[in-house]
């Protein structure tokens, strides 16, 4: 009686190593399992890392540094508010005589019609009573100044003159102003026309390109973009 009980002690006892041993094997193979997504997670974020770090690395070789943006709106404030400074934002320094020469000529001539203007001036009001307006006299002497002479002329031609040279005066104000805002527009298309893409094909282009795989590594090479709009 005892033979059979100890074979089926035996028995259980063989029954329980074989289901701990399972469990065990079960345990240990999750736990590689476990080991192995976490090995594929970190190797997948490292070759993501890696990519795009070659990818950048590419870009700054091909595009050393970025080109500074130009601004039409600086180049034109730039000429409002000293003539030809916008000219001279736009790196075009051989226009800044022409606008400081369209300026000198305009003003020159401002001050030539303002001079005579005044040398008509000066005896027409004098040939008036200021405070009733009456006419104290019919003819005053003027200084021809082209001629460097003194001349009698009548009111009537005083007056004439006097009206020629402060029409001649204002009008060259008025291209005073006409030319500072030439100046300013011609700055601000420069502007614009210096960041205006010239190239014949703008759509095609190439880019830089990088891949990395665990068995070949990193690969550099480059991609051609046709964008289909």
């Amino acid at each position: 009686m005892k033979r059979p009980g100890l074979f089926i002690i035996c028995w259980c006892a063989v029954g329980v190593m074989g289901v701990m041993g399972q469990q065990v094997r079960r345990d240990s193979l999750q736990k590689r399992f476990s080991q192995l997504a976490v090995g594929i997670d970190t190797l997948r974020a490292d070759s993501l890392k890696k990519v795009q770090a070659l990818k950048d690395t590419l870009s700054k070789v091909i595009n050393p540094t970025p080109k500074v943006k130009h601004s039409p709106r600086k180049a034109a404030m730039y000429s409002l508010a000293v003539p030809s400074l916008g000219q001279a934002y736009n790196k075009q320094y051989w226009k800044m005589p022409f606008v400081y020469a369209g300026f000198g000529t305009v003003i020159y001539f401002i001050r030539y019609f303002n001079i005579r203007y005044k040398d008509y001036l000066t005896p027409y009001i004098a040939s008036f009573n200021p405070t009733t307006g009456a006419a104290l006299r019919t003819e005053a002497p003027v200084y021809i100044r082209s001629q460097q002479i003194t001349r009698t002329l009548t009111i009537d031609q005083i007056t004439k003159g006097k009206d020629f040279y402060r029409r001649y005066r204002d009008l060259n104000i008025i291209m005073l102003t006409a030319v500072w805002a030439l100046n300013v527009v011609e700055a601000n298309v420069s502007a614009h026309l210096k960041t205006f893409d010239m190239s014949e094909d703008i759509s095609f282009r190439v880019q830089p390109d990088a891949g990395y795989t665990a068995f070949t590594g990193g690969i550099i090479g480059a991609k051609i973009v046709i964008p289909i709009k």
